[in-house]
């Protein structure tokens, strides 16, 4: 199974399994993931796993910044929506999360082709 873990001066101080779909992310209440911070929006970003269509027993997770103030982004990049894979670094708002998949989650990898220049 899959986990966001929370990094606190890169030390891990909290993990949030990826048990359903979707996760959401927010300083509300309502969130599965609540970030009690100033800087997170109430709805702030939602994950979703989604069964590959490209390889059988396998999912594909994502996220998606629900129109916050302070951006959701991945590897230091802001993003909307994107492709999630095993150890990106995810920053919420002000707030640092890894993905963790182990074994089971069998998250699939995404080979990017180059055009010939």
């Amino acid at each position: 199974m899959a986990e966001l873990q929370l990094l606190v001066d890169n030390v891990v101080v909290k993990s949030f399994p990826l048990d359903k779909s979707p996760v959401l992310i927010g300083r509300g209440h309502d969130n599965d993931i609540i970030i009690d911070e100033e800087s997170v929006s109430g709805e702030h970003a939602k994950i979703e796993l989604v069964p590959s269509e490209l390889m059988e027993n396998t999912i594909d997770i994502f996220i998606e910044d629900l129109g916050s103030t302070n951006g959701t982004y991945v590897n230091q990049m802001p993003v909307n929506r994107m492709q999630l894979q095993n150890s990106d670094y995810i920053r919420i708002a002000f707030t640092d999360f890894k993905l963790i998949a182990d074994e089971g989650a069998k998250l699939a990898k995404t080979t990017h082709i180059l055009p010939d220049k």
